[in-house]
């Protein structure tokens, strides 16, 4: 799958990849549990094992991915870009074996075990469960604004983004990704019930401009209110105080401002409050965008479905007074026949040839062994440079053909090379290698987001439907704050 960011020439100390397969499954349990004791039991080691594993990690990477108590371990803002970048790198490997050694589609992945998801919509704790229960993935969720949880996905922090826009989401992401519509998710304006308008079945954005105004900041940094009165066509309001979500929730609840909310909004009840349709019928659009070489398409649209049904639920269940609008009701249906079309289409795909068990992936050890032998030409050239004999490196690529059940070697009169489809995977994993060292242990790429130009637009790099686009992006880095909740 072709990569939205510049990828560099692999850097000499990336001749060794600096973490593993089981260095990755530390780095999770911690991030799990934060108890190092814990973490080291369910990455298989001992305390004081997993204490020297990750010194080793810090000084091979150069970065600091742990902050360590006598008992205590968290991941640090660059061990949460390196976990979530090194599994991205992983799933790639097996990505990459199934196309190129088994020959198999591109979707021909299983689901992750845990996703790293991040929204810009508190997520109702039966979604995760759901997923946990129907989907058989846990979910690591972590909150945020719409801006802030786009730069995670752009960062390489996460593997998923589920948050809103008035434009196209997928333009905003510095970063080959795939998008999922959620919610065609038109707003209402909450008023207090003293307010004049108050009494009115539906009201006009331009009444209502003299207001003061509470809103949130929008997935490419705009004030949701000023934007919608924008495309509505009128002047915004000069009162707009821009908060995070729980103080805008609690100064709707005290009469303090009027703001916009959505079906896929939470719901904020109050007997002081009502909801009023507005004359402008404004709408955003509400999707979850994915890795799509980590996250199957199969999984990202039954999960997109998931999120469909959860607000659609809501918002019967809370706004059900707003269906005495015919619009309103329309919209309802429209909604729920979409759903339908979509839950029919994600069943219907095919689920992925099941990957073989961790024990036979392919790990760092052999990937140094195959790229060997392709740097240096030869069974023979290569095992000089790994200082083995030439009998000993064919045996070692025999069993790992064995553990895979490919053929790896051609084996001729002239002598003993790599297969052609070996070959391709490995020139496949150089630009892996490379984009694993500019995303997860520089932090220098994939951490640009597009920023509004003196002019007002903006500029981005994206890749969508094979076509690319460039231009500049602001970085900034932004911590992850993450809570896995699920079954087990």
């Amino acid at each position: 799958m072709p990569s939205a960011i510049h990828v560099p020439s692999v850097p000499d100390r990336l001749t060794r990849l600096p973490l593993s397969r089981s260095d990755l499954r530390l780095l999770d349990a911690i991030g799990q549990c934060g108890d190092l004791p814990e973490a080291a039991r369910r990455a298989g080691l001992r305390a004081a094992a997993a204490q020297r594993r990750l010194d080793r990690l810090d000084q091979a990477t150069g970065l600091g991915l742990t902050l360590r108590g006598a008992r205590t371990a968290r991941l640090s803002p660059d061990g949460a870009r390196v976990l979530v970048a090194g599994r991205r790198f992983f799933r790639q490997v097996d990505q990459a074996v199934q196309t190129e050694i088994y020959g198999r589609g591109s979707e021909a992945l299983n689901a992750p075990r845990i996703l790293n998801i991040a929204t810009a919509e508190p997520l109702m704790e039966d979604l995760v469960e759901d997923a946990a229960d129907t989907l058989g993935i846990l979910l690591s969720v972590s909150h945020d604004t719409p801006h802030q949880v786009l730069r995670q996905l752009a960062g390489y922090r996460v593997d998923a983004a589920h948050t809103w826009g008035l434009n196209a989401l997928s333009d905003a992401v510095d970063r080959t990704v795939r998008t999922y519509e959620v919610l065609d998710d038109p707003l209402w304006v909450t008023l207090p019930l003293g307010h004049p308008l108050a009494g009115r079945d539906t009201v006009s954005l331009a009444d209502l401009r003299d207001d003061n105004w509470v809103s949130e900041a929008g997935p490419q940094a705009e004030v949701l209110v000023s934007r919608v009165y924008q495309l509505a066509g009128l002047t915004p309001p000069a009162r707009i105080q821009v908060t995070g979500a729980s103080v805008a929730r609690g100064m709707l609840r005290r009469g303090d401002a009027i703001g916009l909310g959505s079906p896929a909004c939470p719901a904020v009840f109050a007997p002081s409050l009502v909801r009023r349709s507005l004359v402008e019928r404004p709408r955003r659009a509400a999707g979850l965008l994915v890795d799509p070489t980590v996250v199957p398409g199969a999984l990202a649209q039954q999960l997109a479905a998931l999120l469909t049904a959860r607000c659609l639920s809501r918002f019967t269940r809370h706004h059900g007074d707003m269906l005495c609008d015919p619009w309103w009701a329309d919209w309802l249906r429209g909604q729920r026949a979409g759903l339908e079309r979509r839950t029919e289409a994600a069943r219907s795909l095919q689920a992925p040839p099941a990957l073989p068990d961790e024990s036979v992936q392919v790990d760092v050890e052999d990937l140094h062994l195959l790229r060997a032998v392709s740097a240096h030409g030869s069974i023979n050239r290569a095992a000089t440079v790994l200082s083995i004999s030439q009998s000993a490196l064919t045996r070692r690529i025999h069993r790992l053909e064995l553990r895979l059940g490919a053929g790896l070697l051609l084996r001729s009169s002239r002598g003993t090379d790599l297969t052609a489809p070996t070959r391709q995977f490995l020139a496949r994993l150089a630009g892996f290698e490379a984009e694993l060292h500019a995303v997860g242990l520089t932090g220098g790429a994939g951490e640009a987001l597009p920023h509004a130009e003196p002019g007002g637009g903006t500029q981005r790099r994206t890749h969508r439907g094979g076509a690319v686009r460039t231009g500049r992006a602001a970085p900034e880095r932004t911590a992850v704050r993450s809570a896995v909740a699920g079954r087990n």
